[in-house]
């Protein structure tokens, strides 16, 4: 697997409209809250509003809903793949940082250390080089609090007991997996995990998740008559915009799509082992947003 390299994109302070959005982006993301409160809807089901102190890791693909409340200003860190781009990072280290779409909360220093920048952001809003900068110092800065790299040989497959990670996905289909769970599962360190599992899948553990949740989701779509919602709540996804999302990414077709064309290679497979236990067809959901 090619040593896949990250750029830091430029840091930028904004407020958020009042106006609830819903969508997703290639590139990881970072937002810190600096002044107000913004709010913000993660999956798998994860609410919350948060203002000076407290922010939230992206990773890329994952769908979100977010809005501001009244005055507000957060800090947002861009950090997307490209090879041989200009300031690069290991994808060792971030990858662990955005193993998963999580909230966080900063200490008293990095806490101090962001309000200082966003001044400095502020008073230098075009000096490219000056926000790359500092969007290296704090995505540094909250990897060592929260991910602590390990240079790790080379994974071998029997570490990893892929067959006992589907069953247990399969077991957990529509509740929250987060990656410390997995990484116990296999007797490792969360951090120690990731950088084994994306040596030996070429993904994230989360990115598996999605991918094996997306399996189900199309064999139902192709073998059911199951409402699309129902299908979303039933294989994990906070909502249909989210399956759709997700069926989007791996088929290249939207859900509707995919159960009308018998050419899909999952039409009239056997049952995925991963549905061990029979539908829920009374399932609803709540959209939440727009998907832009």
């Amino acid at each position: 697997m090619p040593n896949t390299m990250w750029t830091i994109g430029a840091s930028r302070v904004q407020s958020l409209e009042s106006q609830p959005h819903r969508h997703h982006h290639n590139h990881h993301q970072l937002v810190l809250g600096l002044t107000g409160e913004v709010w913000f809807d993660l999956p798998p089901s994860q609410q919350q509003r948060f203002g000076p102190g407290h922010g939230c890791l992206l990773p890329g693909n994952c769908e979100h809903a977010f809005y501001g409340d009244g005055d507000n200003a957060v800090m947002v860190i861009d950090v997307s793949a490209h090879d041989g781009a200009n300031h690069l990072i290991d994808a060792g280290l971030f990858d662990q940082l955005f193993a998963e779409p999580r909230f966080i909360e900063l200490d008293n220093n990095l806490q101090s250390l962001l309000q200082c920048l966003a001044q400095e952001l502020t008073q230098r809003p075009h000096d490219v080089q000056l926000q790359q900068h500092i969007s290296g110092l704090l995505l540094h800065s909250l990897f060592h609090r929260i991910a602590p790299y390990q240079q790790l040989p080379v994974a071998t497959s029997n570490r990893i007991d892929l067959a006992m990670l589907d069953q247990l996905i399969a077991n957990r289909l529509t509740e929250k997996l987060s990656v410390d769970e997995l990484a116990r599962a296999c007797h490792m360190s969360a951090s120690q995990f990731h950088l084994r599992f994306r040596q030996l899948t070429g993904m994230t553990p989360y990115q598996y998740v999605i991918q094996q949740r997306a399996q189900q989701a199309a064999w139902l779509l192709q073998n059911s008559s199951m409402k699309i919602s129902a299908i979303a709540t039933e294989t994990g996804f906070a909502n249909q915009s989210a399956l759709t999302h997700a069926i989007k990414a791996r088929f290249d077709v939207s859900p509707g799509q995919l159960r009308q064309k018998s050419q899909i290679t999952v039409k009239n497979q056997p049952k995925p082992e991963l549905l061990t236990k029979t539908p829920d067809v009374s399932a609803s959901f709540i959209n939440s947003g727009r998907v832009t």
